[in-house]
């Protein structure tokens, strides 16, 4: 049976704008959806890290970000008078191995409706002002029901494959019945944006403010906003937090009233949750649709976006080079640990932040809550997946992002080239490689580019200079995480062959 479209994306948010711009580039045919007709017009994820940087590359979106954000200069733990008391982060100047910043602070509306105007330029299907309204996954594909809004008529679709990227709420996690597992972080708070009426006099550097009285988070938004995150505490009335006065009183420690406008507030129940399974059948979870977490790692979209490129690609190439489904079921393997240890160690932070309140010396919190700090912001390596002998392994550097090629200049980066590694696997060496024709065969047949690393590009970055001295060959997915490396214990032909078995 011929079906209509490669991949039907259900929700275009963040996540879901990514998979359906990263689809429609790897040249499949794509359908996405969405409820709304519009973009969501006031700021709600403000964070986008080193890793989102890198992907928004493959997807050509990364220059609407750096048109519209700063760059973070650090975070820290204060007390109620704003005084340092925890572990500090200072990112000023930082360049990590995915050759940007570790983190930059965005205007949401502008990076989203730039993003969607680019979706809206591509051969994507793009249907606005439609719901879904069931899902009948079959063996080989899937097909939807989906009603349009305004006037009430229903359509009948099949697609290969299905991808539910439609928030919190997921209509598509409800239709497959799929269950969410509670990690028992829930509290309310309140969230506001402001927009500075005058010139900036706050820090550039992210504060977890551990006041007795009420736990809170600054976030230096991109100019000329800003976000307040406050805890409201147990007995109080959550429709006071509605009333600017009572904002007012809470920002009152930083700005006069006069200073700012109050342009969004908005009470959440900050929860850790995750999907027991990110795929059933040929339907799959991405983004909030898939976990949930407390913002306080700024990393609820960054994973949106990681599950985005991990299943994106290998979904393209399963139907490009007419694979079996092995390589898409690496996918939960692959996010699922990881996405939770982003919901684990969020929820972390936020237990640290009361610890730290309740505390009367800082040095009496117990070092297990220390240790849920800044020190989780350093995401772990995948593990079990697509590696050579199916798990990651230090002593090859399989699990771990491959670095970003970059040119230095004034000790500033001013160009990017993660195009040399190119769109799909590639085999990365400082001299020619020679293998044999089997194998090359079989690289052809999966788009594998063969690349020799020019000596300025190893001269100039430090990261990718000490990953050479560790590896003779190196294979990189095309998410830019590494396969697996040769040595004198695993050879090429070792490698190449373990890979051709495993998809």
């Amino acid at each position: 049976m011929t079906q209509d479209f490669d991949v039907i994306i259900v929700g275009l948010g963040p996540a879901g704008s990514l998979a359906a711009l990263l689809l429609s580039g790897y040249g499949l045919n794509v359908l996405a959806i969405d409820k709304d007709n519009s973009i969501y017009s006031l700021p709600r994820a403000v964070t986008i890290s080193d890793q989102g940087f890198r992907i928004a590359q493959e997807a050509f979106i990364d220059e609407i970000y750096l048109q519209n954000s700063t760059e973070l200069g650090g975070a820290g733990f204060v007390n109620k008078d704003l005084e340092l008391i925890g572990g500090v982060l200072d990112l000023e100047g930082v360049v990590t191995s995915n050759g940007w910043a570790p983190s930059r602070m965005f205007h949401q509306p502008l990076t989203d409706q730039a993003i969607r105007d680019k979706l809206q330029e591509t051969k994507a299907t793009v249907l606005l002002g439609h719901d879904l309204i069931e899902i009948k996954d079959n063996v080989s594909y899937v097909k939807v029901l989906i009603k349009d809004l305004e006037n009430d008529n229903e359509l009948e679709l099949t697609s290969k494959y299905l991808i539910g990227s439609d928030g919190g709420s997921s209509s598509v996690r409800r239709l497959l019945d799929i269950r969410q597992q509670d990690l028992n972080y829930n509290r309310d708070w309140v969230v506001v944006d402001v927009k500075l009426k005058g010139e900036n006099r706050l820090d550039n550097k992210a504060l977890q403010v551990c006041d007795p009285n009420r736990i809170c988070t600054y976030i230096p938004s991109h100019l000329p906003f800003r976000r307040w995150e406050f805890i409201i505490n147990e007995g109080e009335d959550k429709r006071d937090f509605m009333k600017d006065k009572k904002i007012q009183d809470l920002i009152n420690r930083w700005l006069e009233p006069s200073e700012y406008e109050i342009i969004r507030k908005a009470v959440y129940q900050f929860h850790s949750v995750i999907a027991k399974h990110f795929h059933k059948g040929n339907s799959f979870l991405i983004g909030d649709a898939a976990h949930q977490n407390p913002p306080f790692m700024g990393e609820g979209m960054m994973s949106g976006y990681r599950d985005a490129m991990n299943l994106c690609w290998k979904i393209a190439f399963t139907i490009r080079c007419n694979l079996k489904n092995n390589l898409i079921e690496t996918y939960q393997e692959e996010r699922k640990p990881h996405a939770q240890f982003v919901v684990e160690n969020s929820a972390g932070i936020g237990e640290l932040m009361e610890a730290y309140a309740k505390a009367d010396d800082p040095s009496e919190v117990p070092e297990e809550l220390v240790a849920k700090g800044y020190g989780s912001f350093v995401l772990p390596n995948l593990d079990n997946g697509l590696f050579y002998g199916g798990k990651a392994n230090d002593s090859m550097m399989a699990g771990q992002l491959f670095p970003q090629p970059v040119i230095y200049k004034n000790n500033k980066v001013i160009n990017r080239h993660d195009e040399i590694l190119g769109k799909g696997f590639a085999l990365i060496s400082k001299n020619q490689i020679e293998i044999n024709n089997q194998d090359k065969d079989f690289l052809e047949k999966i788009g594998c580019a063969f690349v020799t690393l020019e000596e300025h590009y190893i001269n100039q970055n430090h990261w990718i200079e000490k990953i050479m001295e560790l590896g003779e060959v190196f294979i990189v997915r095309p998410d830019k995480y590494i396969f697996g490396s040769s040595s004198n214990d695993v050879s090429l032909e070792d490698l190449i062959d373990d890979l051709r078995k495993r998809i």
